[in-house]
């Protein structure tokens, strides 16, 4: 896609400000905690390389949270952990049959909070206090939803006792214990709708991501799960973690100048 002269600038004035990228490595606590949602905080990127300021805001936001361990799957990594830990499962397919690095961050967290309970955050975002103090130790996990109201309407009475029972729950930032029911039934509910997703060309990439891997089908699927279970193992929060979200961090724009977004491809299919 072609850009704009301002991008360009933009883009020139930030690489020299910006680099050289800087390798993001994990930090490990050896605090010890009670709390059924592990101590451990994943997250995933292309690489482990980016701009000071963005590396920066990662540092802040650890050092909120003195008492968890940070791990960062680059590409190899995470293709490693799929093929280690799901290669015989029908998603480890859908994963590596993936054509944008959005859906395969999608798949990765649901997996691997499903093995290993604890958080996930996407790499540009982050959260104002220590995550820790968004629940109690006997939680399993943690519901917090987005600012925007969802497509689609609830349809089961149990969701209007929710704090916004119209809008999309939030996926960019999770917490749950090991082997959770919801992400069983998350991962098997996206197994099961592969095939009206693959090898079909969209006119919006993103869009179609979004409602197949991302928060479309998450809410879809938590909005079954809460009619059906009990949710008194949840700590339900309001919109962004109590406003205690960080839906882009400083210096976040950087990373793609070398792994560009997928925001604005056109008529591409999103999985093989």
């Amino acid at each position: 896609m072609k850009q704009s002269i301002g991008y360009n600038i933009r883009k020139f004035i930030r690489s020299y400000t910006e680099y050289p990228l800087i390798e993001i490595k994990d930090r490990i606590s050896n605090q010890p905690s009670k709390n059924q949602i592990p101590s451990t905080v994943f997250q995933t990127w292309e690489t482990r390389y980016l701009g000071k300021t963005h590396s920066k805001s990662i540092e802040i936001f650890r050092d909120k949270n003195p008492s968890l361990s940070f791990y960062l799957y680059d590409k190899e990594h995470r293709d490693d952990y799929m093929q280690s830990q799901w290669g015989k499962e029908d998603i480890s397919k859908i994963y590596f049959n993936s054509n944008f690095g959005p859906m395969k961050a999608d798949i990765f967290r649901y997996c691997i909070l499903h093995d290993r309970g604890g958080y996930y955050f996407d790499i540009a975002k982050g959260c104002d206090c220590p995550l820790n103090q968004l629940h109690n130790e006997n939680d399993k996990g943690v519901i917090t939803y987005e600012d925007n109201e969802c497509f689609y309407p609830p349809r089961n009475l149990k969701l209007f006792n929710l704090k916004r029972p119209f809008n999309y729950f939030l996926q960019w930032g999770l917490a749950f214990s090991s082997k959770h029911l919801f992400l069983e039934k998350l991962i098997n509910e996206i197994c099961s709708d592969y095939p009206n997703y693959k090898d079909k060309l969209f006119q919006n990439p993103k869009l179609a991501i979004l409602n197949f891997t991302g928060p479309g089908m998450y809410t879809k699927v938590m909005r079954k799960y809460i009619s059906k279970y009990d949710i008194s193992d949840f700590a339900e929060l309001d919109v962004k973690f109590n406003n205690n979200g960080i839906f882009k961090l400083k210096g976040s724009s950087v990373r793609h100048y070398t792994v560009p977004s997928y925001t604005y491809v056109k008529n591409l299919k999103i999985c093989n």
